[in-house]
């Protein structure tokens, strides 16, 4: 492999750009919740501007973890691209601020309201990055970015929004991510099997429970969104049902499936192109996982 082509994988991993479809899902079903019940066109460029936004900020949240974790990566994961040097720590601090600020600009250039959540993305961004290793509490800062990925595309085409239509979804979403959240923690620290388990049956439930508020005319794509979903949480449980649990496979698992959490909100907002692009990026995810890690 040339020194070109080894650098551009070490960045990839630093930004764990497998897990990035899983932005372009979160943004169309920001998109669509902006958009529900107007009637108005899909404005692409916006959902384009705001997907690469999204992805900056997520690639930059990801390398700002390994630059703060390098100290313990070097002891407990030494090849990483930090610790094994492939990617000197400053160059990737750099990496994650321009990333960052970036993916807040662009943002801003879409709407002035896109721009101002986007501006709270990337300080819970920051938050989590900085509190992770101190308190177990942060993993609710994890969970609020992803949640925040919603609004922050939905004011991309719409504002006010329509909160009784979001705020499922939105609260959802942010307690899946918490729930995965909290069970990656056990990588490092052991984790509690027990509790781990208990997270893998709830994600279920928490990934359904905007179906309660939030019912479509036709039933048929939710129906076969919802039997994906819920197909693979519970495929996905083996992971942490066998001894000793593999944490790191159940979670790269739990976060491609935010894509098929992505697909049965669409399902939900009747937008059943978008739920099988959806359902696309998971796949994507899934299979790009076994190439780029995506913890």
């Amino acid at each position: 492999m040339s020194h070109s082509a080894s650098v551009f994988r070490a960045y990839m991993q630093l930004a764990r750009l497998s897990n990035s479809p899983t932005c372009l899902s979160n943004v169309l079903v920001g998109v669509s919740i902006g958009l529900a019940g107007s009637g108005a066109a899909v404005p692409w460029g916006p959902v384009a501007g705001m997907t690469v936004a999204v992805v900056l900020l997520y690639v930059g949240g990801m390398a700002l973890n390994d630059v703060v974790d390098a100290p313990i990566d070097a002891r407990e994961r030494p090849n990483r691209p930090v610790p094994s040097g492939r990617i000197p720590r400053h160059h990737a601090c750099v990496f994650a601020g321009v990333a960052l600020a970036a993916g807040v600009a662009l943002a801003g250039l879409i709407s002035i309201v896109s721009g101002t959540f986007a501006g709270a993305l990337a300080a819970s961004i920051v938050g989590y990055n900085v509190l992770h290793k101190r308190t177990a509490a942060s993993v609710v800062l994890m969970g609020l970015c992803r949640s925040l990925v919603y609004i922050t595309a939905a004011s991309a085409v719409a504002w006010p929004l329509d909160w009784d239509l979001a705020m499922p979804m939105v609260l959802a979403l942010g307690a899946y991510v918490t729930a995965v959240t909290w069970v990656a923690r056990g990588e490092a620290t052991g984790g509690s099997p027990a509790v781990d388990r208990r997270l893998a049956m709830l994600m279920v439930a928490i990934a359904l429970m905007p179906v309660l508020f939030i019912f479509p005319q036709r039933v048929e794509v939710m129906m076969l969104a919802g039997v994906l979903l819920i197909g693979w949480l519970i495929w996905t449980q083996r992971h942490v049902f066998v001894t000793p649990p593999d944490l790191k496979q159940a979670v790269m698992a739990w976060l491609a499936g935010i894509c098929l959490v992505d697909a049965f909100y669409l399902a939900l907002l009747e937008q059943p192109a978008f739920a099988a692009v959806a359902v696309a990026c998971f796949v994507a995810t899934h299979l790009w996982q076994r190439v780029i890690l995506g913890t």
